[in-house]
């Protein structure tokens, strides 16, 4: 296991490495519950990439604890993008029947941050053409 995974998981309430390890074997693609107790500094440690690499693994509920720790600490913007995603937050009103022109135009109008739209767009809807044009934004 990465260690990466390994604070992650530590921070959501399963123990040590070797427990964690352990535990992922009994529960392949089991989802995970966020404790409820704060988060060690070794969450804090973790970079924005290694917890977007996790946030697949986690329920709604523990998604919006996180969201709530990642605002009141870091509040990196990516993480926090992230899990609105995750969470099927939609960038704007009105944005899944937008096509990639509209899309296009509400970030040239500013309507929200690119890595908002990024996020989501990859959770949901993936279309190339939009990726890249966050991605340009960004």
């Amino acid at each position: 296991m990465s260690q990466s995974k390994g604070k992650f998981l530590q921070y959501l309430g399963r123990g040590n490495a070797a427990t964690t390890a352990e535990a992922m074997a009994r529960e392949p693609g089991a989802r995970r519950e966020a404790r409820p107790a704060a988060a060690p500094a070794a969450y804090d440690r973790l970079t924005a990439d290694e917890v977007l690499a996790h946030l697949g693994e986690l329920t709604p509920a523990a998604l919006a604890k996180l969201g709530g720790h990642e605002r009141a600490h870091q509040n990196r913007g990516a993480v926090l993008a992230g899990i609105e995603a995750r969470l099927g937050h939609e960038p704007w009103p009105g944005y899944d029947e937008l096509d990639v022109t509209g899309v296009r135009s509400g970030l040239d109008e500013g309507r929200q941050q690119p890595d908002t739209v990024l996020a989501y767009e990859r959770t949901h809807k993936n279309r190339a053409e939009v990726v890249l044009a966050a991605q340009q934004k960004a």
